[in-house]
């Protein structure tokens, strides 16, 4: 039997259809089932240097630059970024690039942020990173228990603060600095890459006369801070966190009656912590600052001591001119 007319123009759309060609010149729209998220990950300012875990990425703590978020699809085009269905910490979008998210680094914490398309799922976790330091110099502070100990150093013992020993005539400040590592957790995923950094202003005088004067790294009398002149050796550093999240240095500036003339010593530390984003460490935390000071009284006194020695947070004037030999020049 011959096909009418009409017959032939429902084969006509029954085999364009079965082809997915348009029919009659109409274009034919991608129905959502034809999208599909291929992955999500980080594109700026953050890094997977030092850090655990193909889901985890680690940015520091920052006012500027925020993170990047970016989600590739198939096709990957503006009508499939148009359906993405963001969820989680999904921070802002990145104006003109839909498929693209950002994430302020301005607070310390932990972002997790998923997207799914055509029933296809991915996430990433962001730890923007920061530390806050405590310096432990009083007597009745305790020495924490994961961090480096003294064992035989000075007065023998693991208690802080000022410690005489060698029969009174030497002294030391014993102080045990730490710092505790935001997001809470991040002990699981940010295990490298930590330095416990401290740096020194010093004002020292022997017999009246400035000990070294210049800015230099074996100075001991010096007009500006010293870059990284102090920083502790491995054996006082705990730098990998703890079930805490914390890291630890121990230091003990002292002072000695083993000469013939007076000695006095004015120290200014501060200390701060940082993280290696790429090939070099960049600030991770703010200043903590902290001192020491103390007199020999020298032997041709009566009676010759160690005298005046402190140690404390924050730091400390430091004098222009000798204590014992006020009118010295140096």
């Amino acid at each position: 039997m011959p096909k009418t007319r009409l017959g032939k123009a429902n084969a006509a759309n029954q085999k364009a259809n079965a082809s997915g060609k348009p029919v009659g010149g109409t274009k034919a729209s991608c129905p959502l089932k034809d999208y599909k998220l291929v992955k999500l990950t980080v594109i700026q300012n953050a890094t997977q240097n030092h850090v655990t875990g193909a889901k985890n990425w680690a940015a520091i703590k920052k006012a500027t630059g925020h993170v990047i978020v970016e989600a590739t699809t198939s096709p990957n085009t503006e009508d499939a970024w148009k359906k993405i269905k963001w969820s989680g910490d999904a921070g802002t979008l990145v104006k003109g690039k839909l498929n693209q998210r950002r994430l302020s680094r301005k607070n310390s914490k932990k972002y997790h942020v998923e997207a799914e398309l055509g029933g296809v799922k991915d996430y990433v976790d962001v730890w923007v990173l920061w530390a806050t330091i405590t310096i432990l110099t009083k007597d009745t502070d305790k020495i924490p228990k994961n961090s480096a100990k003294f064992h035989h150093k000075y007065d023998g013992t693991e208690k802080l603060g000022v410690r005489y020993y060698n029969n009174g005539n030497a002294a030391a400040g014993k102080v045990a600095p730490f710092a505790i590592i935001t997001p809470k957790g991040v002990h699981e995923v940010v295990k490298s890459g930590w330095e416990f950094k401290r740096e020194c202003f010093a004002r020292v005088w022997k017999g009246g006369k400035k000990f070294r004067p210049g800015d230099g790294p074996d100075d001991y009398w010096n007009t500006k801070w010293v870059h990284e002149n102090d920083t502790s050796r491995p054996r006082f550093l705990k730098l990998i966190p703890d079930s805490e999240d914390k890291i630890y240095d121990i230091d003990g500036p002292n002072i000695e009656g083993k000469t013939t003339y007076d000695v006095e010593i004015y120290y200014n530390f501060r200390q701060w912590i940082e993280w290696k984003e790429g090939t070099d460490g960049k600030f991770c935390s703010a200043y903590a600052p902290w001192y020491f000071k103390g007199h020999w009284r020298s032997v041709v006194r009566d009676p010759p001591k160690v005298t005046m020695v402190d140690v404390g947070k924050g730091n400390t004037k430091l004098p222009d001119r000798s204590y014992f030999h006020p009118s010295s020049e140096g």
